[in-house]
């Protein structure tokens, strides 16, 4: 490789931004921001969780979490490495990436290939539990 092409490789690798799939902190959030590639971002209380599933399926690990109004699904690879800080929200942002950005990370890293957020029904229009009397 000429040494042109070597500097414009490298000021390009510079001036790429490093994305991750899952953003941590070292101590306890208050919110989770939910991004879905190139759809709306949903930032949402950590306080509002009601509950969290994780299962393998046959290539990938799914987390499914519920808050009151909104469920969200993560279909990814390396999850389970992440579960405790997702346990103890320290989690700060999820996002999936195209197929493409999967080489560039790390093969221990969280990739996210899809990333749902569904809005749940109004409570108030849910129908009611049980036989009417």
């Amino acid at each position: 490789m000429s040494s042109l092409a070597e500097a414009v490789a490298a000021k390009k690798a510079l001036s790429e931004p490093d994305v991750n799939c899952a953003e941590t902190d070292f101590r306890a959030v208050s919110t989770v921001t939910f991004c879905p590639w190139q759809a709306t971002e949903w930032t949402v209380p950590w306080a509002r969780l009601d509950a969290v599933s994780f299962s393998d399926e046959e290539e990938s690990e799914r987390v499914e979490f519920f808050f009151p109004r909104h469920q969200v699904i993560a279909v990814a690879e390396n999850l389970r490495g992440i579960m405790d800080d997702i346990r103890n929200f320290k989690v700060s942002c999820l996002r999936d990436l195209p197929a493409s950005h999967r080489a560039k990370l790390t093969p221990d890293a969280v990739f996210i290939a899809q990333l749902e957020v569904r809005l749940m029904a109004d409570l108030k229009n849910r129908p009611s539990a049980g036989v009417p009397v």
